[in-house]
């Protein structure tokens, strides 16, 4: 290292420390004063004649001072005050300004944390209705093609009872040869409500035709598959 980039090195901090010194002997002259204040209750006046009456003060800033009275809490500046208060508190106008402007830019960065908070939330918010709304959508739609399905279901149901309850009481065409038969299995109609069974095992007097069968049963012709009964004679 060249000297004179030593030298400047050293005066740069010894010049860092002197600042600090300073802003802790003014830290402490702050503190100093409010501790005195905050013991004692004294009257305050602006510069335009507002009154603080019997007023504690809360806390020193650097801008200004905090006061407590019975009417609530409130924040005079130094600027509003007349010089010999300025001076009891050691106002420092540029210690002011930097406190403010550094206030200002907390504020504006706690207010844009929360605008990204917010922002952030009301997406989650749109987020989770989105998917509750398609879940909603996706149950209507499961909902819909079950109704359909039970309705399609008990249409085709109920064409084959139609087709294949429906008794017929007419006779026979002419020339088909009759038979008896037996019911190689239990069998069902029905019709009108009325359920009309055939067992197992019973014998009736019958004929085939192309696509079903025919037994007489009390003067009537009922349909049957062909495939339920056996000849016997």
């Amino acid at each position: 290292m060249r000297l004179n980039d030593f030298v400047i090195a050293v005066w740069r901090a010894k010049e860092a420390e002197s600042r600090r010194v300073k802003y802790w002997k003014a830290t402490l002259a702050i503190s100093t004063a409010l501790s005195v204040s905050i013991a004692l209750a004294d009257d305050f006046k602006t510069i335009d004649g507002k009154e603080y009456k019997n007023a504690t003060v809360s806390r020193v800033e650097p801008d200004g001072l905090v006061l407590r009275t019975k009417s609530g809490i409130s924040k005079v500046y130094f600027t509003e005050l007349p010089q010999d208060v300025q001076e009891r508190f050691h106002y420092n106008a540029q210690q002011a300004a930097q406190f403010t402007n550094q206030a200002i830019e907390e504020n504006r960065l706690a207010r844009e944390q929360k605008s990204q908070a917010d922002k952030k939330r009301a997406e989650e918010i749109a987020k989770n209705l989105e998917q509750v709304r398609q879940q909603q959508e996706a149950e209507m739609q499961r909902q819909h093609e079950a109704e359909m399905q039970r309705q399609r279901l008990e249409a085709e149901q109920q064409r084959q009872v139609q087709t294949n309850t429906q008794p017929n009481y007419s006779r026979s065409q002419e020339g088909i040869p009759e038979h008896t038969y037996e019911l190689t299995q239990d069998y069902k109609i029905v019709f009108a409500g009325v359920t009309i069974r055939f067992r197992r095992g019973e014998q009736y007097h019958g004929r085939i035709l192309v696509d079903h069968a025919e037994i007489d049963r009390d003067g009537r012709s009922y349909n049957v598959p062909s495939g339920a009964l056996r000849k016997i004679d």
